[in-house]
């Protein structure tokens, strides 16, 4: 039921084309619709043919096909100055994670409805600043978050919280979107039927972009005979589920007719949006306001990811900070110095870290920052740059145990300057994936 016809795989990336390229069109993208050629190939999973079943295919397939195009697209218009401006990052709730329940309401009366909430989503981060934490779905234009009362009012539901997501939003210069966790437990009735339908639970589907990190992943908790009651007597509202005592369930991404009773908690996180740029690039005053002011990164994440050291009277530590970057960047580089640099003219900038230089040899891919030759344009720069692999989990904070959902173990993969250690780029990948060429140039 996740394929898609040829039709919903062609519309879903029309979407992006139509908020990076055609906002000011106001939803009129024939135009633009004549100037782009579609290659599809038929018998596919989002260019599925009759009989193939395509029932989830705006939630599952489709939206496979989006959210990428924004990166994509992204990249194809970053070495125009002005069109710069328009990048935007992928979004959060990148592949919904479905709550579809039903049963008998408050009235004794049949009902079924799906969890509205992952349309709070998150906006990505733009090449200017920050994405907008549980602005919505990018896709979707108008976006309404339900309000928590009338929901209550027209099911048999009870929130114990709904919340923004700490360290949710993709790293970067500029950081993406956080996004949110809703809780509840059935309320007036006896029990409710619950089905899930969800991807992007094990991998990121928000990745950064131009050396910015992926946004979280999709979570569904569950936790089957709490003591919530116990707590609700006591005038003790819990903050987050990990804070009650109950056996933990973990359910399946395709799971149907599990029964959630009273005393079972139920909360869905859904994914958050991609970060722009290396976070060690980031103004150490704004990570340090994302810690005390805003709260949408931890202390721990301002460390390990941005490089900043805040202090226990809650300020910058800069020469601490200056430090830490420094050394971050020296265990980048190419430890023997071998690196060529380039002088040639600047015939491009293609990403925020990647030029085009023309110099003796013809066209060569430079370091934005120090212009270390990353090889021929024909190449693939990543091949010239020193990768380093870790686990999926250090590229954000909230990514849990993939094992969980898949076999292969995802990687995060980082590619920096083997000249000045500058992050150039991100990937997240299976071990043994190929090495992704993200950037193909047709520069005479």
């Amino acid at each position: 039921a996740m394929n898609a016809t040829y039709s919903g795989w062609r519309g879903a990336i029309m979407v992006a084309f139509n908020q990076l390229l055609c906002w000011d069109q106001y939803f009129s993208i024939g135009g633009a619709l004549r100037h782009v050629e579609f290659d599809p190939t038929p018998g596919t999973f989002n260019c599925a043919n009759f009989p193939a079943s395509v029932s989830t295919a705006p939630i599952q397939a489709m939206e496979i096909s989006l959210y990428p195009a924004y990166n994509v697209l992204s990249k194809m218009i970053h070495a125009d100055p002005e069109m710069r401006k328009d990048i935007m990052c992928i979004g959060g709730t990148s592949q919904w994670p479905a709550t579809i329940f039903r049963g008998i309401d408050q009235w004794g009366e049949r009902y079924g409805y799906i969890l509205v909430d992952p349309i709070g989503g998150a906006i990505g981060a733009f090449s200017t600043g920050d994405g907008i934490s549980t602005g919505g779905q990018s896709r979707t234009p108008i976006c309404k978050l339900p309000n928590v009362e009338h929901t209550e009012q027209t099911f048999p539901l009870l929130f114990l919280y709904r919340k923004e997501v700490i360290d949710s939003g993709g790293a970067g210069k500029f950081r993406g979107g956080l996004s949110a966790e809703s809780c509840f437990i059935p309320h007036r009735t006896d029990a409710i039927t619950q089905d899930t339908l969800s991807s992007g639970n094990a991998i990121p589907t928000s990745p950064g972009m131009m050396a910015g990190y992926p946004g979280s992943v999709n979570v569904y908790k569950f936790k089957r005979a709490t003591d919530i009651f116990e707590r609700l007597k006591q005038r003790r509202i819990p903050g987050d589920i990990a804070e009650l005592k109950g056996e933990e369930v973990t359910l399946a991404l395709r799971q149907e007719n599990f029964i959630q009773k009273p005393g079972d908690v139920y909360a869905v996180i859904w994914s958050a949006a991609g970060g722009f740029g290396d976070p060690l690039e980031r103004d150490p005053e704004k990570v340090r306001d994302d810690v005390i002011e805003q709260r949408s990164v931890s202390a721990e994440a301002a460390r390990e990811i941005y490089g900043v050291v805040i202090t226990s009277d809650e300020r910058v530590d800069a020469p601490a900070t200056t430090k830490l970057r420094a050394g971050r960047r020296e265990a980048n580089r190419r430890k023997d110095g071998a690196v060529q640099k380039l002088d040639g003219k600047i015939i491009a900038r293609v990403t925020e870290n990647l030029d085009v230089r023309r110099d003796g040899s013809g066209l060569r891919t430079a370091c934005a920052k120090c212009a270390a030759d990353l090889g021929p344009v024909r190449d693939n720069y990543k091949d010239h740059c020193v990768r380093r692999e870790s686990d999926v989990n250090t590229a954000n904070p909230n990514i849990g145990d993939y094992r969980r959902y898949i076999d292969e173990r995802p990687v995060f993969r980082q590619f920096s300057c083997p000249g000045c250690g500058a992050l150039v780029e991100n990937e997240v990948a299976r071990t043994d994936d190929p090495v992704l060429r993200d950037i193909e140039l047709d520069i005479r």
